[in-house]
């Protein structure tokens, strides 16, 4: 198991995910996010013997963590974990011969332990290498989609992905830094952004690269592809009277999810 100050994970909305769970019942559970298994963990202690239970996550780290955390509930619960993306998973579980599940959930976004963790780049709150790979096996990482996007990439990922206001300067200053020197960490880029957005925005409320983090993470993780092609083919994986539960935590994966539960409703 890795084991680090950052696997600390306490889950959100638990008991509200909790009350959508069937009670007293074998159920085919199947967790899109699996993150360090806080949900899983709850979830797994009220499901009935027989149960079968699926975690998914691009994560090593998070699947090692969660392998030896849930070990508990071997004898009670058959499992089953799988370092995936959550939008293949169901082509996975066909695969495997599932024909649907009981329960699905999926908690969207990077999971604290990764946000946490400075190595891992996510945050402008830690001076760190631009990485912000939830599968650090992949090749695409922060560094590359600032140092080697052309400007018209780079304004998609601020203005569509980040939904960035001000985004036109900061595109600007990024390509004139990148040809003198390549832009390392978090910081220089925090810096670039500060350095580059009008007066009025430096004075609202929450940090001024919280947009072009966000815009760089989905870009380097491909998270709204990940959303939209995962959540439709979960919605069709569903057994009669199963349920989904999805726990979003901005307006844009807000709006997909709707739209997508308002197409097939």
């Amino acid at each position: 198991m890795v084991m680090s100050e950052f696997n600390y994970h306490q889950p959100v909305l638990l008991e509200e995910v909790l009350s959508f769970l069937p009670l007293k019942k074998k159920l085919v559970y199947v967790d899109m996010t699996l993150g360090r298994a806080g949900h899983a963990s709850a979830i797994l202690s009220n499901l009935s013997k027989g149960s079968v239970f699926y975690g998914f996550d691009k994560d090593v780290q998070a699947i090692q963590y969660s392998k030896k955390k849930l070990s508990q509930f071997e004898k009670k619960v058959d499992l089953n974990f799988v370092q995936s993306p959550y939008s293949t998973a169901i082509d996975f579980l066909k695969n495997s011969g599932l024909n649907g599940a009981d329960f699905i959930l999926f908690d969207i976004g990077v999971s604290s332990p990764q946000f946490d963790d400075p190595q891992r780049g996510f945050s402008y709150r830690y001076d760190s290498f631009l990485d912000m790979r939830m599968n650090q096996d992949q090749e695409l990482t922060a560094y590359k989609v600032i140092n080697t996007y052309t400007e018209e990439q780079l304004n998609h990922v601020f203005r569509d992905l980040g939904q960035c206001e001000n985004y036109h300067r900061v595109v600007k200053a990024i390509l004139e830094t990148r040809e003198k020197k390549p832009i390392e960490t978090t910081y220089q880029l925090v810096d670039i952004i500060k350095s580059n957005l009008p007066a009025y925005e430096l004075k609202k409320t929450g940090h001024p690269a919280k947009q072009f983090f966000l815009g760089i993470r989905y870009e380097v993780n491909g998270e709204i592809d990940e959303l939209h092609m995962g959540l439709n083919k979960a919605v069709s994986f569903l057994n009669p009277g199963g349920r989904i539960v999805i726990i979003t935590f901005n307006s844009e994966e807000d709006r997909i999810v709707k739209k997508i539960f308002q197409s097939v409703s």
